[in-house]
């Protein structure tokens, strides 16, 4: 049976710090807390919609590149917060907020009402390597705070 709660992890465990989403799903799913599935993905865009389908809560984790702040920044952000964002990883596709918006009116019954971001300034979403850079590993612990918290309130 699915849980009310949904910890995405989006990013790639082999592009340095792209692997920050999957490295914390992995540490709060080692915690084994009650009503909460956790998944980890390598998508963007329209894929979001089908994963969140019929959760009440989604929390979603990240690496994100904005260059405004310092590597390691944990934010909390809402899907209006990615308006402005281009597209994801592939150009033919649309950006989270616009996929979001597109499942809830598709969908209006089956799509989470909370859903927030938990990203992470990262430094390097190039290099193929599963070694995050020293400022993103330093990072983990206070993005599973961060998680934790949101999954809480």
């Amino acid at each position: 049976m699915k849980a009310s709660r949904l910890l995405l992890g989006i990013g790639s465990p082999i592009v340095c710090d792209d692997g920050l989403g999957f490295r914390v799903v992995e540490e709060i799913k080692n915690m084994d807390l009650p009503d909460l599935d956790t998944d980890q993905q390598s998508v963007s865009g329209l894929d979001l919609i089908e994963i969140m389908m019929d959760y009440k809560k989604v929390v979603v984790v990240d690496a994100i590149v904005t260059e405004k702040f310092p590597a390691g920044t944990v934010m909390l952000l809402e899907p209006e917060d990615f308006k402005n964002a281009v597209h994801g990883t592939n150009p033919h596709e649309t950006n989270v907020h616009m996929a979001i918006e597109l499942g809830k009116r598709l969908f209006p019954e089956r799509m989470p009402v909370d859903i927030k971001f938990i990203a992470v300034e990262v430094n390097d979403v190039y290099s193929v390597t599963d070694i995050m850079t020293e400022d993103v590993e330093k990072a983990v612990p206070a993005a599973v705070q961060a998680v934790l918290k949101v999954l809480n309130d």
